[in-house]
């Protein structure tokens, strides 16, 4: 099973683009937010007597009717819960080495 929910803000304004006329996508990137664990796997608090998060960053691409939705309606900084697989990629550089990455195929959104 290849499920991924992720509930975050989009990092910077979403922009559509067309590929062979056919095909609309648009690559947008979410922030999440997680509590911080010290040492005893507890969370804690920070000297502003808030808890002390994490932030990750996720590639999430959109296609279609998805991605002109999202383009049209969001922007930097809006809460959006996404739900879609993981997509691995290897290519190789101008050098011939190996280069990996992972993205999210978002399948759906809601926005907050």
């Amino acid at each position: 099973m290849n499920n991924v929910n992720l509930v975050g803000r989009i990092t910077r304004t979403p922009e559509l683009r067309e590929v062979n006329r056919t095909t609309s996508v648009a690559t947008i990137f979410v922030a999440t937010d997680r509590p911080k664990l010290n040492k005893d796997g507890h969370t804690y608090k920070g000297e502003d007597g808030y808890t002390v998060k994490e932030t990750e960053y996720h590639k999430v691409t959109c296609f279609n009717g998805l991605a002109k939705a999202i383009t049209g309606n969001r922007k930097k900084g809006d809460l959006i819960a996404i739900e879609g697989r993981l997509h691995y990629t290897r290519w190789q550089d101008a050098d011939g080495n190996d280069r990996y990455g992972c993205e999210i195929i978002a399948d759906r959104a809601e926005f907050y």
